[in-house]
């Protein structure tokens, strides 16, 4: 078992959160009030054994994610922070070689979003991002070279679950006909990228007050809503995937099922591509998660 694992499954997650915020066991879960935001609500927080989820603020995650809000940790120090207190070995050399990705993916991050005042002509004339966006969600410029794409382009640090850094994708502002629009981290480690909904992270803290959640394909659609307060997720490709699909219907089930998911894909009655994969979503929710709360964007004509 790696360090991750071993720690999760020696924390028992009521105990650690029982530190922080008084709680009660009813009808086999554990409710009290959110310490993550302050809250009053004597129920509000739901604690089972291996996650949490706060119906007021949205907080949800495990005893890694818990514990990293209170102490107002980055998420590696939070796990040697745990390791000690549980007396769990970091003797990990899995743990250390993705510790060391993440670092320097966090470094790569850095150095392009120094450079993303030459593309705030694009990023705020053209998409319309204010300064909190482009800081929030990192975003960078690249002259041209990274990710072997020799046009100009935004780089756009991409997180999973967790708020790491696990790879990137760049989106070509320049360049021929033949140059990419997109272009991603090559599959490795740490990134597999139809196992990741680009601003998960964030958005899921987002549904509380519509209990919907927009899935969308491109990055600069997801940042565009996330500017508008709207709770939003880009699956990087042409379809949601088997894994996008699970992760989609954990997620109703942490919400007890109320939760309506928000497929948009270009106008499908002027886009023969966007119709076609309606078509094979639905046929890929039908065989993955028939029970999935989801519904189609329809365009005024």
């Amino acid at each position: 078992m790696d360090t991750i694992g071993a720690l999760l499954y020696n924390i028992e997650l009521p105990e650690l959160v029982g530190q922080y915020t008084e709680l009660t066991y009813q009808n086999g879960v554990y409710r009290g009030a959110c310490p993550i935001h302050g809250g009053s609500r004597t129920s509000s927080l739901c604690v089972w054994d291996s996650h949490y989820y706060c119906h007021s603020c949205g907080a949800t995650g495990n005893a890694i994610q818990f514990y990293s809000d209170m102490e107002n940790l980055p998420f590696y120090q939070a796990i040697e922070s745990l390791c000690e207190k549980y007396n769990i070995s970091l003797d990990d050399e899995n743990y250390q070689k993705q510790k060391s990705v993440f670092k320097e993916n966090a470094l790569i991050a850095n150095r392009y979003h120094r450079n993303v005042d030459k593309a705030l002509d694009y990023l705020k004339e053209k998409r319309g991002f204010n300064d909190k966006m482009i800081e929030e969600f990192q975003l960078g410029y690249d002259e041209g070279g990274f990710l072997n794409v020799s046009a100009a382009g935004i780089v756009i640090p991409i997180q999973d679950n967790y708020g790491r850094i696990v790879g990137f994708t760049k989106r070509a502002i320049g360049g021929d006909s033949k140059t990419p629009k997109y272009k991603n981290t090559t599959e490795n480690d740490v990134f597999h990228k139809r196992q990741l909904l680009f601003n998960y992270h964030r958005a899921i803290k987002l549904i509380k007050g519509t209990n919907t959640l927009h899935l969308v394909e491109g990055h600069m659609d997801v940042i565009s809503a996330h500017q508008q307060g709207v709770a939003c997720v880009g699956y990087m490709g042409a379809s949601l995937t088997k894994d996008q699909i699970k992760l989609l219907y954990d997620l109703q089930i942490l919400h007890n099922g109320n939760i309506t998911f928000v497929l948009s894909v270009d106008n499908p009655d002027v886009d023969e591509t966007g119709k076609k994969m309606i078509v094979k979503m639905r046929e890929s929710i039908i065989k993955y998660a028939p029970d999935l709360n989801v519904c189609c964007t329809v365009y005024p004509t």
